[in-house]
């Protein structure tokens, strides 16, 4: 018998499934963002990880025991379960780069470019306003209990997938390049009202400037663009928590989907 009495395959299977919780809550949204310190992150991956490790052990852990009596079989192991918490995790990721890359790119289209700030999902400067409304794409997300539904993603991934159990498959990869381009496919639908509504502005102003050479287009654009923004915002704000939450669907969907294919 090892510490506490456990054995020694049940002490390698708890780190292993350990480095499963660390890698999956490092790439998911929110809770691996940047404005989460280090010691936070690593406490709920520990305290996440005794929670869901009878899970784990009630599937079976005899696998564990056939590649740790090896070095190499150690290194395996630590290998498949970096990958199955990484790629449930990466999929996560996807459709939340997706809302901050379409949010960005309608800051961009209101001409905030200069006006940015820090956003800590993308690790990349955005327009304030981009990052006001992702700031509110993340509440929503969270009033919808979706850090739930990671949890429950978590749980599922030991029910499916055994610790040690993962094997490679180039359909898994397939299906992760393909979840990939969903990013601008939904970029492009939740910012099409802001961008069709530029354009036209732009297409208006291009008339005017040739009829009216004396105008200072491009002066007067900058304002128009602005309150042309906010007006598409508010006409769009009635739909906006269903468009959202159409996105967190689909991406528990992905989820739970590349788990199965995981198996």
């Amino acid at each position: 018998m090892g510490l506490y009495g456990f054995n020694e395959t049940q002490i390698i299977a708890f780190f292993a499934s350990l480095v499963r919780v660390s890698f999956l809550l490092m790439l998911l949204p929110i809770f691996g963002d940047n404005v989460i310190p280090a010691t936070v992150k690593i406490f709920l991956s520990f305290t996440i990880n005794l929670i869901v490790f009878p899970v784990a052990t009630s599937v079976g852990i005899g696998q564990v025991a056939a590649m740790a009596s090896t070095d190499m079989g150690m290194a395996g192991l630590v290998v498949r379960e970096a990958c199955v918490g990484g790629i449930i995790g990466f999929i996560g990721k996807i459709f939340f780069d997706s809302l901050s890359f379409a949010f960005g790119h309608m800051g961009n289209q209101m001409g905030f470019n200069m006006a940015a700030s820090y956003d800590h999902h993308s690790e990349s400067s955005i327009p304030v306003i981009s990052n006001m409304i992702m700031i509110l794409a993340t509440l929503l997300f969270l009033a919808l209990d979706g850090h739930h539904l990671f949890l429950k993603a978590i749980v599922q991934s030991y029910q499916l997938i055994p610790l040690g159990g993962f094997v490679f498959s180039k359909a898994v990869v397939a299906y992760v390049l393909d979840t990939s381009s969903q990013i601008f496919w939904i970029a492009c639908k939740l910012s099409a009202p802001m961008a069709l509504m530029i354009f036209l502005i732009n297409c208006a102003f291009g008339i005017v400037s040739k009829a009216v050479p004396q105008i200072n287009v491009l002066v007067v654009s900058f304002t128009v663009n602005i309150l042309a923004g906010f007006l598409v915002i508010a006409l769009t704000l009635p739909v906006f928590g269903s468009s959202v939450s159409e996105v967190f669907v689909m991406m528990m969907d992905r989820m739970m989907h590349v788990i199965g294919m995981l198996a």
